[in-house]
């Protein structure tokens, strides 16, 4: 199933359970509009549902607003620091820039993470070492973006929590990509047959072989496509998290810690969102809430790289979106 195939396919199965008609945009497949039997009609593009104000997505969308908005609530967040491109400075009151970052980052202690400010997905985050790395990392950011953040690292282990309407529906650790050695295949190989599961499962994932942060993981656990690696041993390939980087879950849903979903809600609801993906960093969600920090709060979490992950998180998956459609159906507010 193609990743735009994902959202109408899971929308032809529960809809008629409700009682409900979907209609798509015939060329691409990828809008619609559902109508209700209680006479409501709501649009959707892809994930993305008539359920979150526009001014708290649009927040949400940047993380540098995002952060702020958390800290001014009294969440705990990373140390971080937004910076511009040379060319965009004259448009914003704080000139902050390279030297900003550096002298930041100096403070904080290398190593720090550099991020696009509204990329999604894992997309342009890098690990800088040193501060040369740091200001290669960032003039690769400016070439595509105007923005970028400094950010200290955070360590623990990375959870998404979905919240729907005050009630966390899904909870999972996301685990970036890693392979397990069977002392005879390469890590070429092991990779190879990793990306196999993916198709043979229906995952639209794609291990971003060329990935210059997956290259250098090799290097600095001085491995090579060629290496063999040790029967049961776990080599991690990338720092990012992202399940659309080839990263993996652990539902953690049944045993999550009351004090870690309390969290997730107030998160969802100091930023007026009914339905978002809260990323956070802890030591672990299913014991009572101690040191965390949150790094990301998404407005439309998708959960398509989670459904291929086997039959089990498929139905998993559509239980949680009927959830997503039933709240649609009632409408404006939080259904409550």
């Amino acid at each position: 199933m193609s990743r735009k195939a994902f959202m109408p396919a899971i929308l032809r199965r529960i809809a008629p359970r409700l009682g409900a008609r979907v209609v798509l945009e015939p060329e691409h497949g990828f809008v619609g509009a559902i109508y209700f039997r209680n006479g409501r009609k709501s649009l959707f593009w892809d994930n993305k549902f008539n359920l979150n104000p526009v001014s708290s997505v649009k927040i949400a969308q940047d993380k540098g607003y995002t952060h702020f908005f958390l800290e001014e609530g009294g969440f705990r967040v990373p140390r971080e620091l937004t910076v511009f491109a040379p060319a965009f400075q004259r448009h914003v009151p704080r000139r902050r820039g390279l030297a900003a970052a550096a002298q930041f980052a100096k403070s904080l202690g290398y190593p720090v993470f550099v991020k696009a400010l509204r990329r999604s997905q894992g997309e342009m985050v890098y690990r800088a070492t040193d501060r040369a790395e740091l200001w290669s990392r960032l003039r690769d950011v400016f070439q595509q973006d105007r923005m970028a953040i400094v950010q200290e690292t955070c360590r623990g282990r990375d959870y998404r929590l979905v919240v729907l309407d005050g009630e966390v529906i899904s909870a999972y650790e996301r685990v970036p990509l890693t392979i397990t050695g069977d002392g005879k295949q390469t890590v070429r190989q092991l990779l190879a047959a990793k990306q196999d599961r993916f198709i043979k499962t229906g995952r639209d994932t794609i291990i971003p072989w060329k990935d210059e942060r997956l290259l250098r993981s090799l290097v600095e656990q001085g491995l090579t496509w060629r290496s063999v690696i040790p029967a049961g041993k776990l080599v991690p390939l990338l720092e990012v998290a992202n399940l659309s980087l080839g990263g993996d879950t652990v539902d953690v849903t049944a045993e999550l810690h009351p004090t870690v979903a309390q969290l997730a809600a107030a998160v969802a609801r100091h930023m007026g969102l009914r339905f978002a993906g809260v990323d956070v960093m802890m030591a672990d969600a299913t014991r009572p809430l101690g040191d965390y920090r949150i790094l990301e709060v998404n407005s439309a979490p998708g959960l398509d790289h989670y459904a291929y992950a086997g039959r089990r998180q498929r139905e998993l998956v559509d239980g949680l979106y009927r959830k997503v459609l039933e709240a649609v159906e009632r409408g404006p507010g939080d259904g409550r």
